[in-house]
């Protein structure tokens, strides 16, 4: 799920044009997520942390949603909750907000300020704008006309939409804290715009199903026993061994034309990672088990350790074509140099760029134990584990990231996409929370990188910059070290083995004769 890298290469903030969401039994727990926030950028830790901002809109009845999760989960006692409105009306006053994001501008302030009663939550409700909040009279247009819920590590709010405006755009922020002040607003800069007039976008969906998870299979899912290896096809009747290892973005045939026209110069190990390409997955770790443990990747890496035991392999060349198999394949260079002959990254994104959270720029990146925290409790616990199938597919590569051609770009895409959610989710994420810079600078055992140059018109659109940076720019620190070698292949895709097949191979034979 990379397009827009990594969701705007983690920005934070995400500005949305939604369609209509109606209130039928199945979009219930259906929300849109509007803006994602660092965790401990609040001004007390003590008090209401935001992490992610959402919404959802019931045409039939005019009400609009909005739901603030946390980390952590809402004091008991009390809190405070605001939407920060800026309308767009004209002629209308309008002042700064006096939180951290103080450069907002706002004409309407929705504002639940409370402390639990016997009979639900009390205390300052309603809807104000610039003029009751200058006299302190926050709710001075409508009083206590919001309905307040907690759901687990969320506070949800909801009111009549003409209670606050008459249009159905408007810009917007939230902010959290205690029933006296503020401590979080989310977005911490800029605002969000929300558009309920909008259509539906086929890219770049924002979807929530709140009534999934995606860290368990469904009760008749058949899991791959822990003492059972994964799907091994052994091939080729050459002299050197290649074990070969399709990834989750590589689909079913990435090594289809490879092993064909290499049969008698290769012996093949093509080894399928668990719940990919049609085959069992292993079953998913408990839902505390930290991504940054790396735990299916790590069985793997076991997986292919016993198989070279097992086969009294010596000194075999791991081509791995994307992850999870390049995270093995990088650690046990690092851990096993003396079982392998080489290693061979096709089309991988070395190390993922992923800017610190607490970086306002967003260009300084995380260290490792912060880029694990972060997916842990925010991408894991308040996005993958409710993702729609919809908004994964409508976030994920499109076909022409593939192949040059297209129907071959096509057919590799629905491959990669008929791999169970829960599968993807469980493999990237962990890929998210890996950070081998360390692993490549301790390397001593060569390593070719075979790179997909693309070509001048694909990487000149905007939306496609991100695969410049993660499959081309992020090799340029990494080949420092003597041991790591780069082939650019022009005008080839991720699919660099189909796109360039002679330049491919000719690049791989004269690594493995090294």
């Amino acid at each position: 799920m990379f397009t827009r890298g990594l969701l705007a290469g983690l920005g934070l903030l995400i500005t949305l044009s939604p369609r209509l969401l109606t209130q039928s039994a199945a979009q219930r727990q259906t929300w849109t997520v509007l803006a994602f926030d660092a965790k401990g950028d609040g001004r007390d830790p003590s008090l209401p942390d935001a992490a992610q901002l959402s919404y959802r809109y019931d045409q039939q009845q005019d009400m609009l949603w909005f739901r603030v999760s946390l980390y952590g989960k809402p004091p008991e006692e009390g809190f405070g909750i605001n939407v920060v409105v800026d309308t767009g009306g004209e002629g209308t006053e309008k002042m700064n907000w006096w939180g951290s994001n103080k450069d907002f501008k706002f004409d309407k302030l929705v504002t639940a300020w409370v402390t639990k009663g016997e009979k639900g939550y009390r205390g300052k409700i309603g809807v104000g704008d610039v003029s009751g909040v200058k006299v302190e009279n926050i709710n001075n247009l409508v009083k206590n006309n919001l309905q307040i819920q907690v759901e687990g590590d969320s506070i949800v709010i909801g009111l009549k939409r003409t209670d606050l405006t008459d249009k159905m755009k408007m810009n917007l922020i939230a902010a959290v804290g205690s029933n006296e002040q503020w401590n979080d607003d989310i977005p911490h800069v800029k605002s969000v715009t929300l558009d309920l007039s909008a259509a539906r976008p086929t890219r770049g969906l924002r979807e929530l199903d709140l009534g999934r998870n995606n860290f368990r299979f469904p009760s008749d899912y058949k899991a791959l026993a822990d003492n059972q290896p994964p799907q091994i096809i052994k091939t080729g009747h050459g002299s050197q061994t290649l074990i070969l290892i399709p990834g989750v973005y590589s689909g079913d045939d990435a090594f289809k034309g490879f092993m064909a026209r290499n049969d008698s110069q290769y012996k093949f190990y093509l080894v399928t990672p668990p719940g990919l390409n049609g085959t069992p997955a292993r079953p998913l770790p408990g839902e505390t088990t930290s991504y940054g443990d790396l735990t299916w990747t790590r069985r793997l890496e076991q997986d292919i350790l016993d198989l070279i035991h097992r086969e009294k392999l010596r000194k075999p060349v791991i081509v791995a074509h994307g992850f999870p198999g390049s995270l093995v394949a990088d650690e046990l260079a690092v851990q096993h140099p003396e079982v392998l002959g080489g290693v061979i990254d096709v089309a991988v994104m070395p190390v993922q760029f992923f800017p610190s959270p607490k970086d306002p720029s967003f260009t300084k990146t995380a260290a490792p134990d912060e880029r694990i925290e972060y997916v842990n409790e925010s991408w894991a616990q308040k996005w993958f584990k409710y993702v729609t199938p919809e908004t994964w597919e409508s976030n994920n590569y499109v076909a022409a990231m593939f192949s040059n051609d297209p129907a071959r770009g096509e057919q590799a895409r629905q491959q990669v996409e008929s791999a169970p959610l829960e599968v993807k989710i469980r493999y990237l994420s962990e890929f998210m929370a890996a950070d081998h810079t360390s692993e490549f600078a301790r390397l001593t055992v060569p390593l070719l990188a075979l790179i997909p140059g693309f070509n001048e018109k694909f990487l000149a659109d905007p939306a496609n910059r991100f695969y410049k940076r993660s499959f081309q720019d992020s090799w340029e620190p990494l080949a420092k070290n003597p041991h790591v070698q780069r082939a650019l292949l022009p005008d080839a895709r991720a699919l660099v083995l189909d796109d360039q097949p002679k330049l491919a191979d000719e690049a791989i034979s004269k690594f493995v004769r090294q």
